[in-house]
């Protein structure tokens, strides 16, 4: 029969004083997303999403935290091959990428940890070297958490190029250990990357490939590294809602807003989340027997491959399903993410289901999918109709045109024709 593929787009909304921009846009294969401390909370739950470089916008002003008396960053020590902490902290507009920590004689060295298969794989600089697993590193690693909001820890993270890093000093600190700051190399031609930088003697290092590369001079001035920022809520924080000392912005005076997607990281089995989440095609499905009819968005990484899938609530708890390589997963999946619904006066776009047909198309078009790009392909979330009719959550690879979904123990395939 023939089957039918819908699939999630995003479509830009006029706001006020600024120049419109795209939903959606392409994401590295290292990842590539607004990590939570600098996103807002939705509240109004419709069909879509999008992913989220927040575009700044004036904060509300609060009495800054004493600068003598700084919070402690909370680093979760980690064994590598075990599940994510929750709450880890991305580099900046990163999908896949974390801020991780390593001791080495009894000296720290930032580097960066990633998502695969739902466990913590990892990459460190030293000497001349680049060090992962755990035979190397000695097993495990430190990963960046933030547990809470701005008005539970009284800071949020931000991150700033090296060149501002003495700017406004009042109201920020740097992140770092002894005299290592995790440095984000965002524009390196052979993806992002996050090292370290040597406080005295202002080298950088970063791991890749096998081998580490020592960076010095006017190059790191537009790196970023990430401080904590005790002025204020983090850009589109509408903490207001749940009672929280940011004052809700009168839409007359709101700026530009999110123009990309947000993601959650959370690990399977935790409890399910209270934020909106997108929800296939915005309401209960007709699904296949033995598959919850709630059906909500959700990535998980298998070597380095980004795989769209689904998550529903069972007895309060997250649970999940993927398919990859013809098998479904849905047991010990670990750490996954799941896409936020942001609000209508955070966002500066629409979303809506469309076709195959509507949404795979070349040139100008208005809307524009929800994805994740990497090397071998473009993968959306989408809604398959399979036998009988019925209607559930996978992933279709736009640029390959081939869809799939797991349930009831394979992962069923669709390409060609049979995806339009």
């Amino acid at each position: 029969m023939r089957q039918i593929c819908s699939y999630l787009c995003g479509c830009c909304v006029p706001q006020r004083n600024q120049q419109l921009a795209i939903a959606g846009g392409a994401v590295d294969p290292a990842g590539s997303d607004v990590s939570g401390e600098n996103s807002g909370i939705g509240s109004n739950t419709r069909p879509g999403s999008s992913l989220p470089i927040a575009v700044p916008r004036t904060t509300v002003a609060q009495e800054p935290f004493p600068i003598g008396h700084p919070p402690n960053d909370e680093w979760a020590v980690q064994p590598i091959g075990a599940p994510f902490p929750d709450n880890p902290v991305k580099a900046l507009g990163q999908q896949n990428m974390y801020v991780a920590l390593w001791y080495k004689h009894g000296k720290p060295i930032h580097g960066r940890a990633w998502n695969n298969g739902g466990v913590v794989e990892c990459s460190f600089p030293y000497l001349k070297a680049e060090l992962t697993g755990a035979k190397a590193l000695g097993g495990q690693i430190q990963i960046l958490q933030y547990k809470g909001d701005h008005n539970t820890l009284g800071y949020w993270y931000e991150w700033i190029k090296y060149k501002d890093r003495f700017e406004k000093s009042d109201e920020r600190q740097l992140v770092k250990c002894g005299d290592s700051l995790p440095i984000f190399w965002k524009d390196r031609a052979g993806g992002p990357l996050v090292g370290f930088l040597d406080n005295k003697t202002e080298e950088a290092r970063f791991s890749h490939d096998g081998v580490a590369e020592n960076l010095t001079g006017t190059i790191l001035g537009d790196m970023w590294i990430i401080v904590r920022n005790f002025k204020g809520g983090p850009p589109f924080c509408e903490c207001w809602q749940h009672g929280g000392s940011c004052p809700e912005v009168p839409s007359s005076e709101l700026g530009p807003r999110v123009m990309i997607n947000e993601w959650m990281d959370i690990r399977a089995g935790d409890p399910f989340p209270i934020k909106p989440l997108v929800k296939a095609l915005g309401k209960t499905l007709d699904t296949v027997h033995g598959q919850s009819p709630d059906q909500y968005i959700a990535l998980w990484y298998q070597q380095g491959e980004p795989i769209m899938g689904r998550i529903w609530n069972e007895d309060g708890k997250v649970a999940a399903n993927f398919g990859w390589f013809n098998n479904e997963y849905k047991a010990n999946v670990g750490s996954i993410q799941v896409l936020i619904e942001l609000s209508e006066n955070v966002r500066g776009f629409d979303y809506e289901w469309k076709s195959f047909k509507e949404a795979a198309v070349f040139g100008e078009k208005e809307w524009f999918p929800v994805h994740v790009d990497y090397h071998k392909g473009d993968i959306s979330p989408c809604v398959l109709t399979v036998e009988g009719g019925k209607q559930i959550l996978g992933k279709v690879d736009v640029r390959n045109e081939r869809a799939t979904v797991a349930y009831n123990g394979k992962e069923h395939i669709f390409v060609g024709p049979a995806v339009h």
